[in-house]
């Protein structure tokens, strides 16, 4: 019988990172009350915990194949400057505009709705990309896009990475989170449409240039916002309003570039 290595992957990835959030985070925070900033560094070894697991295990996951010639196939891509800086703005931007929105409809200013907090700017961002956007990229854009790639059609390995990577957030959603009211129930479903939605964006990229710094920034450009963001759920409703427009749309362009080249 035929190993299913996605499916060893993907499994064992859920296992990794729960484990890391109940007894690593939750260690740090409860027991040695870790201040904001140790925690945030804890968060992002964990985020790690894709990029760790299909390294460490490769022969388990890959074993027809060198960690080396993997790797330089996931940033074989010439990159050039417009779309990276594309890459970072189309999430960027989306969450701006939804924050625009929220705020009008609020009736107050956008920048009521950030705080820069404690930490230095500079170490904000650094901790931010050096967080999910180059801790995750490798396992998910890399390795699982390859094996969804090759049992579906793009929009459906799309949909199934989306959802993976999606869920694998799970358990960030009860322990990290201010929404355990009612607003949780739009919270997770904008998680899914969003999670999905962005990797379908990521996927475009990658299609076209075959870099894996494209999906860092679209990665990267998503997660800034929400470091300085104190917004309520009705800016997640909005947000996932947006996506579910932008994205078919993504989708719709994609379709006719390709059928016209």
């Amino acid at each position: 019988m035929k190993t299913n290595y996605l499916k060893k992957y993907i499994i064992s990835s859920y296992i990794l990172v729960w484990a890391l959030i109940i007894f690593v985070a939750g260690t740090a925070s409860l027991v040695f009350h870790a201040p904001p900033v140790i925690m945030w560094i804890v968060r992002n070894l964990i985020a790690w915990s894709p990029t760790y697991l299909l390294l460490i295990g490769w022969k388990h996951f890959r074993p027809d194949e060198t960690r080396t010639v993997f790797v330089k196939r996931c940033f074989s891509g010439k990159v050039k400057l417009f779309p990276l800086l594309c890459s970072f703005v189309v999430t960027f931007g989306i969450s701006i505009l939804a924050l625009f929105i929220f705020s009008v409809i609020m009736g107050k200013p956008m920048l009521s709705y950030i705080r820069l907090g404690t930490t230095a700017l500079p170490l904000s961002i650094f901790l931010s990309l050096t967080s999910g956007p180059t801790g995750e990229e490798l396992g998910w854009r890399g390795f699982m896009r390859e094996e969804f790639n090759r049992k579906y059609g793009f929009l459906k390995s799309s949909v199934c990475q989306g959802l993976v990577w999606c869920f694998w957030h799970t358990l960030l959603w009860i322990v990290d989170s201010e929404f355990t009211d009612w607003r949780a129930v739009p919270y997770v479903i904008s998680n899914i449409v969003v999670i999905t939605s962005i990797t379908i964006l990521m996927n475009i990229f990658l299609e076209r240039y075959n870099n894996l710094i494209y999906p860092v920034l679209l990665h990267f450009g998503f997660n800034i916002i929400y470091v300085f963001l104190d917004a309520d759920i009705g800016f997640f409703v909005i947000l996932t309003v947006l996506y579910l427009v932008i994205t078919p749309f993504a989708v719709l362009v994609r379709s006719r570039i390709n059928t016209k080249n």
